[in-house]
């Protein structure tokens, strides 16, 4: 199923429409749709917005389609394939995720419950897989051993595609000897559906923390992966390299150096908790830069 195909699943048939108009290399290079109640629908390429009227045809801010209330509520409908209440535990905490793999994101009222109520906006995200992305890392295994590594990037430079690669890439012994790798996968995005891993075993929709941990007692991995790591999870990172388990993860940074200062996630880059560091570019493409001293 290709990009389009996966938005047409999930889209008012309107808004497929005017889509499906766009110039086909166009729609193929999208990234994700955003719907906003009563406000303009964007569509995401590389790092650039893109509205449209309802002929498909490119144009303002001003004069773009606009998602109405019931076309938000069919579209979540579709997401959570008619059974909302199925997925409150993840709509609360803020995105439902895709049986393809990514996640929709979603914006809305609070109910007074801790859980989103009326929903005015959802970013129906997509992920590929591009199985060569970290083949920079993988041969850096291969000559000089596994490290703990993390992957730094801005939001939106793709990271979880690095991730991804990486996951499919180590498990399947693509370039050095198949490794048991797991992947904590919060948010349901960076193992899709059908994605042909190796020694792979997949934890999807426990907090990382959690899973990390949980992985580390019950699964004898070789080697953990998972997405954007945050300060709540520096006590779990720390416990998992205790046991020898090597970690692949992401932060949001341009550079390992802007971490030093933030908290205790910057004190694992300080201890040396992370010996390796990848860095992806606008060009999306991989380096591993030094961290200085």
């Amino acid at each position: 199923m290709n990009t389009s195909e996966i938005l047409f699943r999930y889209l008012p048939i309107r808004i497929s429409k005017a889509l499906h108009s766009l110039p086909e290399n166009l729609l193929l290079s999208i990234d994700e749709i955003r719907l906003r109640k009563d406000s303009p629908i964007s569509a995401t390429a590389g790092r650039k917005n893109l509205t449209f009227d309802e002929s498909g045809r490119a144009c303002p801010v001003s004069s773009a389609m606009c998602a109405t209330s019931l076309e938000i509520l069919e579209c979540v409908s579709k997401l959570t394939e008619g059974s909302r209440y199925t997925c409150d535990e993840f709509i609360a905490r803020g995105f439902i995720p895709l049986s393809e793999g990514g996640r929709a994101g979603i914006c809305g009222r609070s109910d007074g419950r801790g859980g989103i109520g009326e929903i005015y906006s959802v970013s129906i995200r997509l992920h590929r897989l591009i199985p060569d992305a970290a083949k920079i890392l993988v041969r850096e295994f291969a000559e000089r051993g596994v490290r703990d590594t993390l992957v730094c990037a801005p939001p939106a430079m793709g990271k979880t595609t690095f991730l991804r690669s990486a996951a499919f890439l180590l498990s399947r012994g693509e370039g050095i000897n198949p490794m048991r790798v797991c992947i904590a996968d919060e948010r349901c995005e960076i193992a899709p559906s059908g994605t042909l891993f190796g020694l792979c075993d997949i934890l999807s929709g426990i907090p990382k923390a959690e899973a990390i941990t949980m992985l580390t007692r019950t699964m004898s991995p070789e080697i953990i992966i998972c997405d954007e790591i945050t300060e709540s999870e520096a006590e779990a990172v720390l416990v998992a390299q205790s046991t020898g388990v090597a970690l692949i993860a992401s932060a949001h940074c341009t550079h390992p150096s802007e971490l030093i200062k933030k908290g205790r996630l910057g004190r694992l880059v300080e201890l040396g908790v992370f010996s390796l560091f990848v860095t992806l570019g606008d060009d999306r493409k991989a380096r591993l830069p030094e961290l200085e001293a």
